[in-house]
This record gives C-alpha cells, structure tokens and sequence, in this order.
C-alpha cells in the first residue's frame, strides 16, 4: 500500500472515515473505509507512536499482548504493535519494511473489535446484508463461507452492510441495530471462481494466500444503521442438503458468545459481566437459526444455501 505517510510528521493532514457507527481519525488514507464528511469531529483517533516492548502472554497462548481494563497491547510479527486505549486512541508503531496492507486489514478486525467493546458495542464475528425485514447476519468460524454467502446475496442485488465484523447497538427498547461496517470483502479463490469473480484484477489478502479483496462500493453497502432481524449461524456437514434450525435459550446464547470477537479477554478487560448482559439482551431479541451446508461441492453448495436462505428472508 502506497498512500502511507513516509515520516510521522504531525503536521500531515489527517483523514477522516466512516465504519462501524464510528468517525475515525487516520494519519493517512484509508481508502476502503467510507469518507466522512464532518471531518472535525471524530470517535476515534488513530496515530503513529512509539510503543513500549511486549512480552509473550501465558493467559493468551504465548501471543505477544497484554490485556487489562485500561489497554489493549498486541504485536503482529512482520506488520506492527496496536494499542487501544478507552474506545478512544488507536496507536501504532509499524515494523521496518511492514506488510502495510495487513496491518489495514488489522485495523479494520481486531484492533476495531477492542475499540467497539471498550465503547460498548457487540462486535460479532459475522457478514451481513439487508432484506426488507431487516439485517441478516452470518456469523461461523473460519471456512464456515460467511464472505462467500455474502458475496452470493450482494451478487444478487442485497446490499452489503459488513463483512467479518459487526457492530451491533443494543440500546434503547427496539430491535438491536447493526452499524454498516467497511465496504470490501475477503474471498479465497475457489469462492470466487464459484461466484464468477475474475481474481487476476482483484488484491491479495498477502501475498502468499489465494485469498482476494473485494470492494463492495458503488452503491453495494448502506449508509445508516439497519435493524437486526436474524442471525445465521453457518456450519458444515458431510450430509448432501443444507438444514435450518431454530434455536432457543441456551442454544442462542451459546452461538452468540461462541462467535464474538474477542470473548476470551473480555475478563481481564473488566467487560465480562457487561458482554454477558448483552448477550442475553440479544438472545431476547432477535431470532438465530443454525445452518448446515455440504461440506463438498462449493458452487452447487452456495447455489443451494442460497436458494434456502432467500425461502427463509420471507420469514
């Protein structure tokens, strides 16, 4: 990525954007996340600093980090050390000769989670669009096809809200909403040759991953907060047709904690009790359905999971 700056000049003009019910403030361009256009006023402030040395964590599997009510600290190896600190200042120390575009696609995941929780909002590890009842989301673990079923609806004319990452608001006595997040989406090669996206015009991920990136702009992605109706757990199975169920209780509450970002340091963030809260305010509100698809067959799998989910968008 070329549009960093080469010095950390602090005369050099902010940029301001648009993501997950938030206004950032970066010292560059961040050309994947919406313009704002009230450029004085800002949620967030991202900035270069020099940030202290970190040591192996025992309470997160040796990973370089270190977690407590007041910051998150956290190293990527090759790419940069983030802090994040009150929902409010994001500061980064980049590596010598950093994978730039990475540390991009960092802000725009983990780094974005803290700062959501630390605000108070829910992120989910979940894609999304929007039906005439609402925002649907589409929350797995890796490889579940999260971004591909995303990619097969927005193909279809449903207009994205987020992919990978969701902000959800609870406040207030209506439905949960869902903030639109940043307008581009994550595709491993044979998705996007099921879906007839051409990859030899389209970004890597890195450069050793046949993994690409998509932009969803020009007029593919909302600009407001949508109401969230329902929330697709996806799995796989081994069996040839795809299933829907209903869950209820504990099964909700379950797949919701299962598939926030982050769940494992709420605890030393001092936010478990307020995400347990949460999660329960949600499992109240909004209908989750667990989906199992074939496990084989990536195109006759999408085109089968999809006809279904549209039957389902009339519920």
């Amino acid at each position: 990525m070329s549009d960093l700056p080469v010095t950390d000049d602090p005369s050099f003009k902010l940029a301001t954007h648009h993501a997950f019910g938030l206004r950032w403030h970066f010292p560059f361009e961040f050309s994947a996340f919406t313009s704002a256009t009230d450029a004085c006023i800002a949620d967030v402030m991202v900035e270069f600093a020099h940030l202290p040395t970190i040591s192996a964590d025992p309470e997160n599997q040796g990973r370089l980090s270190r977690v407590d009510a007041n910051e998150v600290i956290f190293m990527v190896e090759g790419v940069a050390t983030f802090q994040v600190c009150a929902g409010r200042w994001v500061r980064l120390h980049p590596e010598p000769g950093s994978d730039t575009q990475m540390m991009k696609l960092i802000l725009m995941g983990a780094v974005a989670a803290f700062v959501l929780h630390q605000r108070g909002l829910l992120p989910l590890h979940g894609s999304g669009i929007v039906t005439p009842q609402g925002a649907r989301l589409f929350v797995g673990h890796s490889g579940a096809g999260k971004s591909t079923t995303l990619a097969a609806l927005v193909k279809r004319g449903y207009p994205m809200i987020c992919d990978d990452l969701a902000s959800i608001c609870l406040e207030g006595p209506d439905e949960p909403s869902v903030f639109p997040g940043v307008p581009l989406y994550k595709l491993w090669a044979d998705s996007a040759e099921a879906l007839g996206l051409a990859t030899d015009v389209l970004p890597r991920v890195r450069e050793q991953l046949d993994k690409f990136i998509v932009s969803a702009a020009g007029g593919r992605q909302v600009a407001d907060s949508i109401p969230l109706h329902t929330i697709y757990q996806l799995e796989v199975h081994d069996q040839p047709q795809v299933s829907f169920e209903e869950l209820h209780n504990a099964a909700k509450f379950h797949a919701l904690l299962d598939h926030t970002w982050q769940n494992l340091t709420l605890k030393r963030m001092g936010l478990h009790k307020i995400h347990f809260q949460q999660l329960v305010s949600l499992s109240n509100r909004v209908r989750v359905v667990a989906v199992r698809r074939p496990r084989e067959g990536t195109e006759t799998g999408i085109l089968q999971l999809i006809e279904r989910l549209e039957a389902d968008f009339q519920v």
